[in-house]
């Protein structure tokens, strides 16, 4: 079979990499690997910190919820709401654990991904690796534009509230 290379009436090929050979393009250099494995404990680091938070934030949930279906907070907790602080309480840190999960699962996948790329050198996996990185840091970017919204939704409209109950009590005249 005749190579692409000695047939003069093959499709041309350009070889994006600048190296001769299709397996050098297909490695990733050494340093980037080096760079790339460096990060790789910090970022495992990164999500055990997190697996650990959403295991104490479930068990925190958990823990009112048992304590206020019990009874016991109706007796200890004095305000407003009574024993229902709590359940509002359990609910929160149920879903800021669930919420914890998926960016602890991207930063444990990455890690991974690392890995297989020190023992492979594949583009592939570095894409992989990217891949994993990008999610990452999609969701921190989502989570801080809804969190930045939220904070004015409150600002707002805690700035209503206080001139609305000003007006009430007289402080500013009609």
């Amino acid at each position: 079979m005749e190579s692409p290379l000695s047939n003069p009436y093959s499709t041309p090929a350009a070889n994006l990499f600048g190296s001769s050979s299709g397996a050098v393009a297909d490695a990733v250099s050494p340093s980037t690997i080096a760079i790339l494995s460096a990060t790789k404990p910090w970022v495992r680091f990164m999500s055990v910190l997190m697996w650990i938070g959403v295991a104490l934030m479930l068990l925190l949930a958990a823990g009112m919820g048992i304590f206020s279906t019990l009874g016991a907070a109706k007796s200890m907790s004095s305000g407003p709401l009574g024993g229902m602080q709590l359940v509002v309480f359990a609910v929160i840190y149920g879903v800021l654990a669930f919420v914890y999960i998926f960016p602890a699962l991207k930063l444990w996948k990455f890690a991974n991904r690392i890995g297989s790329l020190g023992a492979t050198r594949s583009m592939a996996d570095l894409d992989a690796a990217l891949n994993e990185q990008r999610s990452f840091w999609k969701f921190v970017g989502v989570m801080t534009i809804i969190m930045i919204s939220l904070y004015l939704v409150a600002i707002i409209g805690f700035v209503a509230f206080g001139a609305s109950a000003a007006m009430k009590a007289g402080a500013f005249p009609r």
